[in-house]
Formats: structure tokens, C-alpha cells, sequence
């Protein structure tokens, strides 16, 4: 007696073969939808990319400049918090060395969100602005064609 297949196998089979199918025509549908670079915009991404290194430098000088602030603040919390703990009323010289640390401590405050905080996030936002106008215009995909028309036109930034 012959065994007979469950129909789902055979259904299975048949929506593999649909899928697989229909990604391979929208995965061809959507490359032939993209548009190419054009020579213009390839000296316009040669121009671009070199303004992308400087402006990270930029905000990492920044970002470390903050870090160094907030481990100099961090230090100095700590600081009143073992001054307060070993204070005795009525030194005069330790209430004066708390005042100074108190001062220090809303010193480093102030600057940090009033200078350093500030210039991170202008710089970082500088960064990412420059990244996202890089990545709009130079990542899409190249294709043959432009390879072609690029090796046949001098590519080199245009001042302008």
C-alpha cells in the first residue's frame, strides 16, 4: 500500500517557490529603480568626503575635553563628600576648604552646561549634518554604466 504525501508538504513547496519568486522580482525591481550617480554628483561626494574627517576630529577633541571635565567633577564630588563626612563644627579651616571645594565643584558645573555640553552636542550635530548629506548623495549603489561615464570624465573636487 502506498503512502500518500500530506498536503502541506506540496503547499509548502509551492509558497517557497512564490516567495523565493516574488523577492527575486522585487529585489530586481528595486535596483533597476535606483538611479545612479552622475558625474556631477561623484565630484560633489569627492568634495564632500574630505570634510567628514576634520569635523569627527572636531567633536571627539570636544567629547574628550567634556569626558576630562566630568572626571574632574566626579573627583571633586567625591571630594565634599569625604570633606562633609570628616568635618568637625568647628574647624574653621575644613568649613573653608568645603566652601572652596563647593565652589569648585559649581565651577565645574557651570562650565561643563554652560561651555562644554554646548560645544559637544554643535559639534556632533555639525558631524552628523555632514554624514547624512555624504550618505544622501554618495551611497546609493553604482552600476556599470557610471563606471564607464566616471573613467571617461576627470573626477576631481570643482572648487566652487
Amino acid at each position: 500500500m502506498m503512502k500518500r504525501r500530506p498536503a502541506i508538504h506540496v503547499l509548502g513547496a509551492s509558497v517557497m517557490l512564490l516567495a523565493t519568486a516574488f523577492l527575486s522580482s522585487a529585489a530586481a525591481q528595486a535596483q533597476s529603480a535606483t538611479v545612479p550617480l552622475t558625474v556631477p554628483e561623484i565630484r560633489q561626494c569627492l568634495c564632500l568626503q574630505p570634510t567628514l574627517q576634520p569635523l569627527q576630529d572636531a567633536w571627539l577633541e570636544k567629547q574628550r575635553a567634556y569626558d576630562e571635565q566630568q572626571a574632574q567633577l566626579a573627583t571633586v564630588d567625591r571630594e565634599v563628600i569625604a570633606q562633609r563626612q570628616r568635618l568637625d563644627p568647628n574647624d574653621v579651616v575644613g568649613q573653608q576648604v568645603l566652601k572652596d571645594l563647593l565652589s569648585q565643584q559649581q565651577g565645574l558645573r557651570d562650565m561643563i552646561s554652560g561651555r562644554s555640553l554646548p560645544e559637544v552636542n554643535q559639534a556632533r550635530d555639525a558631524y552628523n549634518a555632514a554624514v547624512a548629506q555624504y550618505n544622501g548623495l554618495c551611497t546609493r549603489p553604482r552600476y556599470a554604466a557610471d563606471e564607464a561615464a566616471a573613467r571617461a570624465t576627470p573626477l576631481t573636487c570643482v572648487a566652487p
